[in-house]
């Protein structure tokens, strides 16, 4: 759709097409034909921690609430769908399930890390959706596809192939109070599944003020 990354349309990518269709066609009705039962996909981490409600680290990840989410993050999925034909389905599969486990841990890290170091205690209910993978998938995108020069705009700036990608990332970033919080452990658990630690993924994405660009760079240079 934006990107020159392969043929259009949902070839030979049956896991990207199950993750545009099924959770978007779920947020649609929950949306629209059943809004009483938005608060059983409430991603309320209160509610897991002290009610001991673990089934919502799976409901409160799968389905967006917020329908602008659901377009954005089905944009990005389905731009993301070279992967999925790069490494195959499963291996595919496999790398959006870890990131998908990995971050629900650091989405509470980051929570407690915030209240005890800076007393600042944010909101117990994160943005619900499959949106960490999501940002997970900008760290391959970054890495792995060659940048291509589109048009020149104002001497030096130029828009690439890429740029719009990272313009849907941004408006998904910046859609929410709390959304970059699921976006940051979506980035740290994909640069931990590439080898690196968890402090040094977090010690770069804090150094780069979080520009993924910069961590990538820091980390793959030290």
């Amino acid at each position: 759709m934006f990107t020159s990354t392969g043929s259009s349309g949902l070839y030979k990518a049956p896991l990207s097409k199950s993750l545009l269709l099924v959770p978007s066609a779920l947020s649609l009705l929950l949306a629209l034909l059943l809004p009483h039962c938005q608060k059983l996909f409430v991603y309320d981490l209160h509610a897991v921690k002290n009610d001991f409600q673990i089934w919502r680290l799976i409901c409160g990840r799968i389905i967006c609430l917020d329908l602008k989410d659901t377009f954005c993050s089905s944009l990005l999925i389905y731009n993301f769908r070279i992967f999925e034909r790069r490494y195959g389905s499963r291996k595919f599969a496999s790398f959006l399930l870890g990131s998908w486990v990995l971050s629900a841990l650091f989405d509470f890290l980051l929570i407690e890390a915030m209240q005890y170091f800076f007393g600042i205690t944010a909101a117990s209910n994160l943005p619900s959706g499959f949106l960490a993978p999501v940002f997970a998938l900008f760290v391959p995108f970054y890495c792995s596809i060659p940048r291509v020069q589109v048009a020149q705009i104002l001497g030096p700036l130029s828009i690439t192939n890429k740029t719009l990608i990272y313009i849907l990332g941004l408006q998904l970033f910046t859609s929410g109070s709390y959304i970059w919080i699921v976006a940051i452990s979506g980035l740290v658990a994909r640069l931990m599944e590439m080898g690196f630690s968890r402090g040094d993924a977090l010690e770069a994405l804090r150094a780069s003020n979080n520009d993924l660009n910069v961590a990538t760079n820091f980390l793959l240079q030290h």
